[in-house]
């Protein structure tokens, strides 16, 4: 008989769920959302500049969720489009000064909730788990 609680689907969606709710607490106080913050960091990465597409191809995500999300940011001032003078059919996506400040905030917070996910586990599984879940990514 198939055991649901041994099922990896059943399984990565129970994580995903518990982390998305503790991480969209600690972000609240900072009007982020998970995604949103999933958006700023692929910035972050990347010198303040993506293109819009490469940015939805990073996060798996279809255009009509990116672009709520990225108007909830430039509505909230940390991000900007400007038209992509090699693409013109695209945007670029630039942090703005607000942008790039608040990392400085969230970055210790992300990075301790990131600890407290991880805290059953020893380092070297840790280490087995990001990349075993980086290899299922691409499935």
């Amino acid at each position: 008989m198939f055991n649901i609680e041994e099922s990896i689907g059943f399984l990565l969606s129970k994580c995903h769920r518990k982390a998305f709710q503790t991480l969209k607490q600690r972000l609240e106080p900072y009007g982020i959302t998970p995604p949103q913050f999933a958006v700023m960091s692929f910035l972050w990465q990347r010198d303040g500049v993506i293109n819009q597409n490469q940015l939805g191809e990073l996060l798996g995500t279809d255009n009509a969720t990116l672009s709520g999300i990225i108007d909830r940011l430039e509505k909230a001032g940390y991000v900007k489009r400007k038209k992509n003078m090699k693409d013109r059919r695209s945007f670029n996506l630039v942090l703005t000064e607000a942008g790039e400040n608040i990392y400085q905030q969230l970055e210790p917070i992300v990075r301790e909730h990131n600890k407290t996910l991880a805290k059953p586990l020893e380092e070297e599984e840790k280490a087995t788990l990001i990349r075993l879940l980086k290899k299922m990514r691409l499935v």
